[in-house]
């Protein structure tokens, strides 16, 4: 593992404390090397520069627009960083790049891979989505109804709640004043498949065609006879002045945050080719509306 050379990072820029802003009582962690690697680095000085400050995790989560969870995530390095999060770190701290170049050692470095919390965190600051989805409809553009016979199968009844007021909460992205560009992809079966009944299907072809009639929105159907079999689905995330993101579906609810250029590049491609086998909007909506019919 790549090492890091330990050095001081200069606190006197001023601050104080924070007028009633205590830190956390957390678990005793065992103690982090900052010389081990870059993550660990980071760990250990961003604690070091918020506890000296008196800030929680949840103020600090607040100062740089992220959860108190990811804040948490970074100081016991089982959360990955991005740039624009390194970045916020600097300003938050008034620090002259000293977290920002450390993200190209970061991304070299092993460790655990991001999954569905990283992907939302990555979701709500992204410019861009393009999301091909071959099975349902994409969970940003589901119904309540819709994500409860979804997620229903496979969850645990004490958490099911959670989990659809979770999916339909990231929703709100979309009524932003500034919302993203939302390209969705979605195979004609989903049309068809009978999640929750035919009362849950209509209200979810009738989200869809809500949806689609936003300016940022665009929602095409990939019919059954294109010759192309992806064999998953899988989102890509775009920013101005940010490498691309890419997350891959797998079974059981889970998935990985792709930071690795070659395979976004890769399911850039594949999305490119699976659009142009897809129905244009007006024909996406004359087909949604042939289903709604036919239901």
């Amino acid at each position: 593992m790549a090492k890091v050379r330990h050095r001081d990072v200069n606190t006197s820029d001023g601050a104080c404390p924070q007028p009633g802003v205590e830190p956390e009582r957390t678990p005793q962690m065992p103690t982090i090397d900052p010389s081990e690697s870059a993550r660990a680095y980071l760990a250990y000085h961003l604690k070091r520069l918020r506890e000296a400050r008196g800030w929680s995790q949840a103020f600090l989560g607040r100062r740089i627009h992220v959860s108190k969870s990811l804040v948490s995530g970074f100081e016991t390095m089982q959360r990955r960083p991005t740039l624009k999060n390194l970045e916020a770190l600097d300003g938050a701290f008034s620090l002259d790049h000293t977290f920002a170049p450390l993200f190209p050692l970061i991304l070299k470095e092993p460790g655990l891979p991001a999954g569905f919390e990283e992907y939302t965190d990555a979701e709500s600051e992204a410019g861009m989505i393009r999301i091909y989805q071959n099975f349902v409809v994409a969970g940003l553009l589901q119904t309540p109804e819709y994500a409860r016979a979804v997620l229903a199968p496979g969850a645990q009844p004490t958490r099911l709640e959670e989990l659809i007021e979770k999916r339909v909460g990231r929703q709100e992205l979309l009524a932003r004043e500034q919302p993203p560009a939302v390209v969705a992809l979605l195979d004609a079966s989903v049309l068809r498949r009978p999640f929750g009944g035919r009362d849950v299907v209509r209200g979810q072809l009738e989200r869809l065609l809500e949806l689609a009639e936003l300016p940022h929105v665009h929602v095409h159907i990939v019919p059954e006879a294109a010759e192309i079999c992806p064999e998953g689905s899988f989102t890509l995330l775009s920013s101005p002045g940010e490498a691309d993101l890419g997350y891959a579906e797998m079974a059981g609810g889970k998935g990985q945050l792709v930071d690795d250029a070659n395979y976004v590049a890769e399911l850039g491609i594949l999305f490119e080719l699976i659009r142009s086998n897809a129905l244009t909007a007006e024909d996406s909506g004359a087909a949604i509306r042939k289903a709604l019919e036919e239901l």
